[in-house]
């Protein structure tokens, strides 16, 4: 799973699926994609990010999520994540920016 794709299903429910890494964060048309859809929620509204099937992640991935996540703060767009991988869990701790990201 070289590439990165997501999948909405239902509504407002978007899966992360593939890697999210340094190759392919930059030229993903999918996180474009999934920026597009939370940038047309509205303020107060919630949608929720499963990344059960990214398979491979990195810093530049955990730095993409920290910055989608601000933004959509700033929004007040709530994304929950659900299901994040335990590599990024552990570089979220030793980068000391678990509690960001609501990591245990």
């Amino acid at each position: 799973m070289p590439n990165l794709q997501v999948i909405e299903s239902p509504k407002g429910y978007f899966t992360l699926e593939g890697e999210l890494n340094r190759n392919t964060i930059a030229k993903s048309a999918a996180l474009d994609t999934l920026d597009k859809h939370i940038q047309n929620s509205t303020s107060g509204s919630a949608a929720t990010l499963d990344m059960s099937r990214v398979s491979h992640s990195d810093t530049a991935g955990l730095a993409w999520l920290m910055n989608f996540l601000k933004y959509n703060q700033s929004r007040n767009v709530s994304v929950e994540l659900k299901n994040i991988p335990e590599s990024l869990i552990k570089l979220a701790k030793i980068s000391d920016v678990d509690s960001f990201l609501s990591v245990q």
